[in-house]
């Protein structure tokens, strides 16, 4: 082998690491919040029983490693007591759960897994929702409605975002022509 042919080869193996080292960074980075999917584990009604039987103190551990603003030992007490109430048993997610501590006033008696169920309602668990929200505006934005103005295009996104929602009320249509005729 040449000493041209080595120092390509060199260059070449160099690149390719360099490139690995790239992705290797790009998955961590993208990846390093996947813990916080734990936290929604923690506030889920099905597995109250079995969390009252065996503390999930594993989950409990991620979860304050990743929000480090939560009191470890309140949390865990909270939880023990909702894991052994009966009414906690019957919520149907995060939401729900959130709402009864509002709707009963316990927001100062649970204040931690309170901090906890608004960070899980208001941090979004993927980022599909929000690509689907800028996939809508690309197809909303066409050329012929690219000098359309910001309060416009918004509600035209919205309209395209919540179809499903739309559909079912009955003459939206009708209603919203009579509205501006």
């Amino acid at each position: 082998m040449t000493s041209q042919n080595q120092t390509c080869c060199k260059l070449t193996c160099y690149l390719g690491r360099e490139r690995c080292d790239v992705i290797t960074n790009q998955i961590k980075e993208r990846f390093c919040f996947i813990s916080h999917y734990s936290a929604v584990s923690l506030l889920e009604a099905p597995k109250f029983l079995k969390y009252e039987k065996k503390f999930p103190t594993h989950i409990l551990d991620q979860t304050t490693d990743v929000y480090s603003m939560l009191q470890k030992d309140r949390l865990k007490t909270e939880l023990g007591v909702i894991y052994r109430r009966s009414d906690f048993r019957n919520m149907t997610g995060s939401i729900s759960l959130l709402q009864f501590i509002i709707e009963n006033n316990l927001q100062t008696t649970f204040s931690e897994t309170y901090k906890l169920l608004l960070i899980i309602v208001t941090i979004p668990m993927t980022t599909s929702e929000a690509e689907r929200c800028f996939s809508t505006l690309k197809r909303v934005q066409t050329f012929l409605r690219s000098t359309m103005s910001g309060d416009k295009l918004s509600g035209l996104a919205m309209l395209s975002i919540e179809k499903r929602m739309i559909n079912d009320i009955p003459k939206f249509n009708e209603n919203v022509i009579d509205l501006f005729d």
